[in-house]
């Protein structure tokens, strides 16, 4: 179910979805360290759980199947087994240096090998206090629902969005740039894609995002029609449509407004691309 996004401070709500990036990197250091390699990295991409306001890691196996998860509310690591937690680590007021020692020391009691466990050197993320020996600092809760809410709604939005593509795509989170996103292949090099990203160089605030792209020729935005709510961006790095979730809090109908402009995007796309 869609939940409608209140209204927010952007610059603290990017504070602490900062945090979060940051701490999530230790679920996919999991899947990265021991997990097979997969070309498109997606052994160390995650999942939102709703129902346990968590980010969810790759399922590991040790001396028994585990996952890492992060739990927002309570902002600690768990180790989970069969749904329930094992064990846990509370974030606020540790270094990264001390988090990284707690998890070598839980994964070799659950039967990995410890020098196993490396930071993921393989793509860069915006770099933190928490990276110049700051410690985690404990998380606003009111922020924390609105973030929650949005993770919830993206769930939601990509589910929508396999409907409305005709393609079911798995929805995950990836590391590196922290959307919930989903990518639909289609025929002949071509393919949409689509997520809820974190505030870039694009938006100064999450925003929802949709691209076509065609790997034989450049698709023509002349005929694009104004959207009812978002924008189209056609710049020399990225072309697609957006809508910023400032826009959505301060909107009624929000879901109805999110479906319009999936419906409206796509349709769009798979005109470009047939």
């Amino acid at each position: 179910m869609y939940i409608p996004i209140a209204e927010f401070d952007k610059s603290l709500l990017n504070t602490t979805e900062a945090y979060i990036h940051h701490a999530t990197q230790f679920l996919a250091m999991m899947g990265k360290n021991y997990l097979p390699d997969k070309p498109d990295d997606s052994n160390a991409n995650l999942a939102f759980d709703p129902k346990l306001s968590s980010i969810v890691g790759r399922q590991i196996t040790g001396t028994t199947a585990f996952s890492l998860n992060l739990n927002i509310p309570n902002w600690q690591l768990e180790i989970v087994v069969g749904g329930e937690s094992q064990g846990y680590y509370k974030l606020s007021g540790k270094l990264k240096s001390e988090v990284f020692d707690w998890l070598r020391n839980e994964a070799n009691t659950n039967g990995l090998d410890p020098e196993k466990l490396k930071y993921i050197d393989h793509y860069d993320v915006p770099k933190h206090e928490v990276d110049l020996g700051q410690p985690f600092q404990e998380l606003n809760l009111d922020l924390v629902s609105i973030w929650l809410n949005m993770r919830s709604n993206a769930n939601v939005i990509m589910d929508d969005l396999n409907k409305i593509v005709g393609i079911t795509s798995d929805i995950r989170i990836w590391p590196h740039h922290f959307d919930t996103g989903t990518y639909y292949a289609l025929a002949d090099k071509k393919a949409i894609g689509a997520g809820w990203a974190i505030a870039d160089t694009l938006c100064d605030n999450p925003y929802l995002y949709i691209y076509g792209w065609d790997g034989n020729r450049s698709l023509d935005y002349s005929s694009v029609l104004d959207l009812p709510i978002g924008k189209w961006i056609v710049t020399d790095t990225w072309q697609g449509a957006v809508i910023e979730s400032v826009q959505l809090s301060s909107s009624d109908n929000q879901y109805e407004m999110v479906k319009h402009f999936m419906q409206s995007v796509v349709g769009f796309y798979k005109n470009q691309l047939s």
